[in-house]
């Protein structure tokens, strides 16, 4: 098929689906990308200088073809999150080379040859979407860069603008490379840099790209990732204060910054740092113009999540009050940002079984109790599930010091009154349930009948619903005495459970076993 030809077709079709971002040619898929290899190649076999302007008018359509990826459908609508992994690269090295041709024409003397900044986008996009990872990013990083060296030279036509810088960090975002937040973070200060030095005024960070950096951080595990997140939103700060609106920060950074603190290992700090944010949050929304920093249900629930990883002794009554401050917000407007949802409340739960007070397992399960009416009141975001129960029974089999008699087994009909309630919200005890009992069997109640009772039927439940796991196991032996252990497992060891026993702990715990049943055999 002649050049001219094919051009006329691509024309044509272009005319037809003018209003469609996807160029294509009508014919079936395999086709198509014959179709455009074809063009692809006459375009850059074609002798520098002697492109026509039809020809170079076409070759930014032909690239932005080849961005869309004619290897996937484009049937169904796309978002802009969709990698390309397959032929992703095939598709960026062709843009490449017709961005290439077009820049060798516009240096042959061509005038009609014309490399754009759109030009230079598209090629980002793919390269950002091909699913090449940590060597996209840096492409498409490169290019960004290029394109900056290019406009300062005084080549207008290939100014970098916001979208161009929004695709790096976007290929950053996806490349999953354990330093690409620093990189994304670099790429974020430049901007800023470029934009208030007035060296491109076309690339001021809007909302959306802070955004990508900070729930980067949010989901790093870098240790400076609160830090440099803190920074992300101090940069919004200053843009925002000097007049650019699209750089405001609202509730959701806020929450990105509070998401990487909690998941810090500065626990201590950690908790406190984002108590301190949460009432700056409040403080700041209490004006007018600052609505849209209120905190909501994942604002409460990171905070309430630091203090239970804090384990500080007063972890639990810090999360009992953000919770209880909730409630009341919620009881008063009723509003569906600040309705106690099951996590939350879980969540405090697990802040009073980490505390230190003698009266935590007394408090877990005052909230569990909340949690239980405010479902049945009709609430069903906070509906209770296997972790709410277990978690009271987890606060009543740690407690701390030395206790009296009574208050152990005060403990323990707390932990057995709840274990039984399971059933009511037709919640199966896994293994960590079971577990847990056992343990508040050996922590709580003495040597005797009442111990050798309970021990052998928490076991022997745990059996018959397959939750036969290593933890079930460890807490037996704490629980029973060694002559009671030896009859309840019924002559089987750790390498011969039976199949009916574990048939519910998860794969890679049985996985483990099995190894090291094997590693017996064989010796």
């Amino acid at each position: 098929m002649k050049l001219n030809h094919l051009l006329i077709l691509f024309t044509a079709a272009s005319l037809q689906l003018q209003a469609s971002s996807y160029i294509t040619s009508g014919l079936p898929g395999h086709k198509h990308r014959a179709w455009l290899k074809e063009m692809t190649i006459e375009v850059c076999d074609t002798a520098h200088g002697e492109l026509s302007q039809e020809m170079c008018n076409k070759t930014p359509q032909l690239l932005s073809a080849w961005a869309q990826n004619p290897y996937v459908p484009h049937t169904k609508a796309k978002t802009s999150a969709d990698i390309f992994p397959h032929h992703g690269k095939e598709c960026a090295i062709l843009c490449e080379k017709l961005l290439k041709r077009l820049v060798d024409e516009r240096r042959a003397g061509n005038p009609n040859a014309i490399a754009n900044t759109q030009t230079y986008n598209a090629l980002i996009d793919i390269w950002s979407r091909s699913g090449e990872r940590g060597a996209a990013a840096q492409r498409a990083e490169e290019i960004v860069f290029g394109m900056q060296d290019a406009y300062s030279s005084g080549q207008e036509d290939v100014q970098p603008d916001l979208e161009s810088f929004r695709l790096v960090l976007k290929a950053w975002a996806r490349a999953k490379d354990k330093y690409a937040p620093h990189r994304a973070q670099i790429l974020l200060e430049w901007m800023v840099r470029l934009y208030e030095s007035g060296q491109n005024t076309n690339v001021a960070p809007d909302a959306s790209c802070f955004d990508i950096v900070l729930k980067s951080w949010g989901n790093s595990k870098h240790e400076d990732a609160p830090h440099k997140a803190e920074k992300v939103i101090i940069y919004m700060d200053r843009l925002y204060n000097n007049g650019n609106e699209s750089a405001k920060p609202t509730r959701e950074h806020f929450n990105r910054l509070l998401t990487a603190w909690s998941k810090s290992k500065e626990n201590w700090t950690a908790a406190r740092r984002v108590q301190d944010i949460l009432n700056h949050m409040i403080s700041l929304s209490k004006h007018e113009n600052n609505i849209d920093l209120k905190p909501n249900i994942m604002t409460y629930s990171a905070v309430i999540a630091a203090w239970a990883k804090s384990r500080d002794d007063d972890c639990g009554r810090r999360a009992e009050t953000i919770l209880k401050h909730v409630e009341h917000q919620f009881e008063v407007t009723h509003d569906e940002d600040l309705c106690p949802d099951t996590i939350m409340f879980n969540l405090v739960v697990d802040s009073h079984a980490k505390a230190s007070a003698n009266n935590s397992h007394q408090k877990a399960r005052d909230v569990l109790d909340r949690q239980i009416s405010l479902y049945r009141s009709g609430i069903n975001k906070c509906k209770p599930d296997v972790y709410s129960f277990t978690s009271v029974l987890s606060s009543c089999a740690c407690l701390h010091g030395s206790l009296s008699r009574k208050v152990k087994l005060h403990a323990f009909e707390i932990a057995a009154s709840t274990f039984s309630e399971m059933s009511r919200f037709n919640l199966a005890p896994n293994r960590v349930t079971y577990g847990t009992m056992l343990k508040a069997c050996s922590r709580l109640l003495p040597m005797g009948e009442d111990r050798t009772r309970y021990t052998e039927e928490f076991f022997r439940q745990a059996c018959e619903d397959g939750c036969v796991g290593d933890m079930v196991l460890n807490r037996l032996e704490d629980a029973a005495s060694p002559a009671e252990y030896k009859e309840l497992m019924k002559g089987v060891t750790r390498s011969t459970l039976p199949s009916k026993w574990t048939c519910k702990v998860p794969e890679h715990e049985r996985k483990i076993r099995n190894n090291y049943r094997k590693k017996s055999m064989s010796n």
